[in-house]
């Protein structure tokens, strides 16, 4: 008898498995290290484990996510999967690494042999690296992109009725993760219609209507939440956003940086993914020419495969370029400080599309599976660094600072915490027996309570709870504690005395935006502080390891009273 051998894997296979490996690890030591919970992983947590579902409705206006991802987090915490911070990290990482099974998913269902270039240009971006584990919907909805994009192709390929089922399915979960994901899910749909329009194929292009219509009449159920949403968009939206702000936000999600680095120079690799995107749309663009130049016989055709390249391509072109269109289009009208986790689903986006044109439309080794394995060492070799530094980095030092004052802070102190988001961190973690108050003093740390602190930017003496407890604690001989990362100087030119009353909104040059008035409220803080403490110490607090820059705060500390000037 003779035994069917199993063929080797290519070399391009090994490499990829090998970036796909490194990859994984890097996911593993982000589990290990990424400590505590931050306020944005927090505030999905303590949205999950509310008390009842009605509660999590009614409080799903202060969350950026539909309810998917809240819903499987308490699912999880119903089996004791995710009850400690540990807990969620390990799902941070089961979902990591599905989103790792995803790439090579994809490439199969797309006709490719392995994610080299996903690979390359996600698997070591420390953007992707901090945000597919973290406690959040995006992790899920990077992973359901990938499956998403899949499953139209195979659907093309392939209308059963298995396949239109799945693919419904998947693209149903992926418009529940985030509510901006039906762009995404927009221009891949769009893009298998016309792959199906071209091909004639018009039951295929019926059914990728339907679920483009099952999939967007699913968030119906979120309207009454879209209709709060112009209450609260001024308070996020920054008051300096121009167009440019855009490219800024695009260069810090590519920058070979780690989160505990808020600034730094810049790599190439924003030339690179930008280079290579202008590669393959032009690669993609020739394809088409190719095969409108192609004889028009069935026979002639079915023995070359290059009219299925061109489609994959067509699919792939379209659907980077309408979500790029897309995407950008929704973030110059929402006008947020843009963050680096705002891109990687695009960035996803385009490192399939890529994939699927320069892969599966070059499948010979030499020279373009050479040159696809040497960019993924290139790239692995940029991004080492950064990558490793961001899975050796704490998403928070807020436990530890909380685990300090519970010991060193008495009955009688103050603690006074500078943002109220950084608050909901802090009320984590804090087990001690002084009274705090955060910054502008709010009754509720779960959420992030937007209509609170709308309130109290309405209330011009809104600090006064906060001043007068500064006061009463110094004036008692006890401490006051400062918490936060805002710096304790004065403002140049500032009058002596007291700081003077904000301005109301309306009255004020960046009206809503909430960073003036924390900024306004943290000047009254340290005015008094400055005024009428005797003594100022900062305390240094140990901290295993670097820090992720969105929540590295410091402690100082205040002590003894001495009447003003004023």
């Amino acid at each position: 008898m003779s035994v069917k051998r199993i063929p080797k894997p290519g070399t391009e296979t090994v490499a990829a498995l090998i970036g796909t490996a490194f990859s994984a690890i890097l996911l593993v030591l982000t589990a290990m290290n990424a400590g505590p919970l931050w306020r944005d992983e927090i505030n999905t947590f303590n949205l999950a484990r509310m008390a009842s579902l009605r509660d999590i409705w009614h409080n799903l206006q202060f969350d950026s996510c539909p309810l998917l991802w809240p819903l499987l987090v308490r699912g999880c915490g119903m089996l004791g999967l995710t009850d400690g911070d540990m807990g969620i990290r390990i799902l941070g990482l089961g979902v990591g690494l599905f989103f790792l099974n995803s790439l090579w998913l994809c490439q199969r269902w797309i006709g490719g042999r392995a994610p080299v270039l996903s690979i390359a240009l996600l698997g070591g971006l420390p953007a992707f690296i901090f945000v597919v584990g973290a406690n959040r919907a995006y992790g899920l909805a990077d992973c359901l992109l990938v499956l998403s994009f899949g499953k139209i192709w195979q659907l093309l390929e392939s209308p059963t009725k298995s396949q239109i089922l799945s693919a419904g399915f998947i693209c149903l979960l992926f418009a529940q993760c985030v509510y901006y994901d039906v762009i995404f899910l927009g221009a891949m749909l769009t893009a298998g219609a016309l792959v199906a329009i071209r091909r004639q194929q018009w039951k295929i292009l019926w059914t990728m209507a339907g679920i483009g219509l099952v999939a967007g009449a699913s968030l119906f159920i979120y309207l009454p939440i879209v209709h709060r949403v112009p209450e609260y968009l001024s308070f996020w939206r920054s008051p300096f956003f121009d167009s440019i702000a855009l490219w800024d936000g695009l260069r810090n999600a590519l920058a070979a940086r780690s989160s505990a680095t808020s600034d730094g120079a810049n790599g190439p690799q924003i030339w690179i993914w930008i280079g290579l995107l202008l590669v393959g749309i032009i690669v993609a663009v020739i394809i088409q020419r190719t095969r409108v130049g192609q004889t028009p016989k069935p026979e002639v055709a079915s023995k070359s495969a290059n009219p299925e390249r061109s489609d994959l391509a067509l699919f792939c072109v379209t659907s980077v370029v309408l979500g790029i269109i897309g995407y950008f289009g929704f973030l110059l009208k929402l006008q947020f400080f843009l963050q680096p986790w705002y891109y990687v689903e695009i960035l996803i986006l385009c490192a399939i599309s890529l994939d699927g044109i320069l892969n599966a439309s070059w499948p010979a080794l030499r020279p373009w599976g050479l040159m696809r394995i040497g960019f993924l060492v290139v790239m692995m070799i940029l991004n080492a660094g950064p990558a490793w530094a961001e899975a050796h980095t704490r998403r928070s030092n807020l436990d530890v600072v909380a685990a300090f004052l519970s010991h060193n802070a008495s009955a009688g102190d103050l603690i006074v915490v500078q943002d109220a988001w950084e608050g909901i961190t802090f009320n984590r973690y804090y087990r001690g027996q002084a009274q705090w108050l955060s910054v502008p003093p709010i009754d509720s740390h779960e959420v992030h309570r937007i209509d609170l602190v709308i309130a109290e930017m309405n209330e011009p003496e809104a600090m006064t709870p906060v001043l007068r407890a500064i006061t009463n604690t110094l004036t008692s001989g006890h401490h006051v504690w400062l918490v936060g990362s805002i710096p304790i100087t004065r403002w140049q030119d500032a009058p002596p005395g007291p700081t003077l009353l904000p301005p109301r909104p309306s009255e004020m040059p960046t009206r809503w935006w909430a960073g003036s008035y924390l900024s306004w409220w943290n000047q009254q803080v340290t005015t008094v502080l400055l005024d009428h403490a005797q003594q100022e110490k900062a305390e240094a607090i140990a901290v295993p390891g670097p820090v992720n820059h969105f929540e590295d705060v410091s402690v100082v500390r205040f002590t003894g009273y001495k009447p003003g000037t004023e």
